[in-house]
């Protein structure tokens, strides 16, 4: 699909899932690899990792490869500490896929990045046999669909439950990521208060959310890691690091139980383990941040 007045040769823009595309080979579950890109040195970081009892996979030994000694058809950009991308980096590694990762300099965005979503410009982009695919919902569910069948689904099957997990993720990015970021970099105290109401309202209603979808099972997808989980999994390390940010306590053992303990226990899985940053690395990195807007 081409945009008017952009020139995109050999390349595509998917908007969303529905689009059409080449046939596909999907890789294989039992010996899923993530290669990390360095763009510092022209240098790649294998990660291997195997099946194990239950549907997830557990991360291997590391080697150093030079680029381009081993290719491989799924590409992301992202960057280490957004929660879009790191959704996307959530989805293939439960669901055991093999792909090679580019860490984005946002304040030097690569020609890559930039021929790649020409629209927005912004990460997280995922590239399948050259075809790049922006927004990190329509990413999951292209990511379900394209290899459905390996590891597990994110998306439930029912229509219904499809539809409510849409829901659920689509109020994840307005109800709790938008005023999240307002109550931690809100220019004035009422903007941040409203930020921080709106934020606990949110928190508050995802505890309700998650009884309601697990029906007393781990996951709001049930028995596995589903859509919204991995859609909130992205938010996992701002919230551990909410307090220390913003001097807020977002989740309470006695106001939230269940979304705390889930928290825990998607924190620990191997396939989230591997991708999520460490919560002081985000809080020194995001005070930096947020001192460097101060002056501007």
């Amino acid at each position: 699909m081409a945009l008017p007045g952009l020139a995109l040769p050999n390349s595509q823009i998917v908007l969303s899932a529905a689009c059409t595309g080449p046939h596909v080979t999907v890789g294989r579950p039992s010996r899923a690899r993530f290669v990390y890109s360095l763009t510092s040195v022209n240098r790649k970081l294998i990660v291997s990792s195997s099946s194990i009892n239950n549907p997830y996979t557990t991360a291997g030994g590391m080697q150093q490869v030079a680029a381009g000694e081993d290719e491989h058809e799924l590409k992301l950009l992202g960057t280490w500490r957004g929660p879009f991308a790191m959704r996307v980096r959530l989805a293939l590694n439960f669901k055991g896929l093999s792909y090679e990762y580019q860490e984005e300099d946002l304040a030097n965005k690569s020609d890559l990045l930039l021929v790649s979503n020409p629209v927005n410009k912004k990460v997280p982009v995922l590239i399948h046999n050259g075809m790049p695919i922006c927004e990190s919902l329509a990413i999951l569910e292209y990511i379900d669909e394209v290899y459905h069948g390996i590891g597990p689904s994110l998306l439930p099957a029912h229509p219904y439950q499809r539809a409510r997990a849409r829901f659920w993720a689509t109020y994840i990015d307005n109800k709790l990521v938008a005023p999240w970021w307002k109550m931690f970099v809100g220019k004035t105290d009422k903007e941040k208060d409203e930020g921080t109401k709106q934020t606990l309202a949110a928190v508050d209603m995802l505890e309700r959310a998650l009884r309601e979808c697990s029906k007393g099972k781990p996951f709001f997808g049930g028995d596995n890691v589903g859509y919204v989980d991995v859609v909130l999994g992205g938010m996992v390390a701002r919230m551990q690091g909410t307090e220390a940010l913003c001097g807020v306590e977002l989740l309470h053992a006695t106001k939230t139980p269940l979304l705390l303990a889930w928290m825990e226990r998607f924190g620990e899985m191997e396939p989230a383990k591997v991708v999520l940053p460490k919560v002081d690395r985000l809080v020194e990195f995001a005070k930096m941040k947020r001192a460097q807007r101060a002056l501007i």
